[in-house]
């Protein structure tokens, strides 16, 4: 019988993404260290939105962009840090989910044209939805927010993003 070549550390694509999603994740906890989700650290909630991708076979630039999606609109973090860390691609991701403006609905605008613009971001832009509403369950103010804004949310990614999400999202604001 042959002898079998032993088995190799796996270095290849799967590992680099492996790495620069760990990366992503460091990062994020350092930047969200202060801030809180409910009564929780932050990271929580960002673990949460990495689970809905994978949950549906998401992962690469996604998955990255998972942890970072809310380091421009939260703390000091930049656009262009990103894009050098992690590349244009995650970068265009982050950006396209980040609200800017004065209010909650000029955020949301603002967020939405950009993922429009860049439709990949839709599938970022419901995983985190999908984590805030299933996560508001024991609040009933935000679920309520969450369900005033679905309409406006649905109108403005009409055919956008993976329609098992969209079923999973309206699914959990009947809950």
């Amino acid at each position: 019988m042959p002898e079998r070549p032993a088995p190799q550390p796996s270095t290849g694509a799967k590992a680099d993404q492996d790495s620069l999603e760990a990366a992503a994740q460091r990062l994020a906890e350092e930047r969200h260290a202060a801030q809180r989700y409910g009564k929780l650290p932050y990271v929580v909630h960002l673990a949460q939105v990495r689970a809905v991708l994978s949950a549906y076979g998401y992962g690469g630039a996604l998955g990255v962009a998972a942890w970072l999606h809310d380091t421009v609109e939260d703390t000091d973090t930049t656009p262009e840090e990103i894009a050098a860390r992690f590349g244009e691609e995650v970068a265009t991701l982050v950006w396209a989910v980040t609200g800017t403006g004065e209010s909650r609905k000029e955020r949301n605008r603002s967020a939405y044209e950009k993922i429009r613009k860049h439709p990949q971001a839709a599938i970022l832009k419901l995983a985190d939805r999908i984590a805030n509403v299933e996560a508001s369950r024991e609040h009933p103010d935000k679920r309520a927010m969450y369900r005033d804004e679905h309409e406006a949310f649905e109108r403005a990614l009409a055919g956008l993003g993976d329609p098992r999400m969209w079923a999973r999202l309206r699914a959990a604001l009947l809950a």
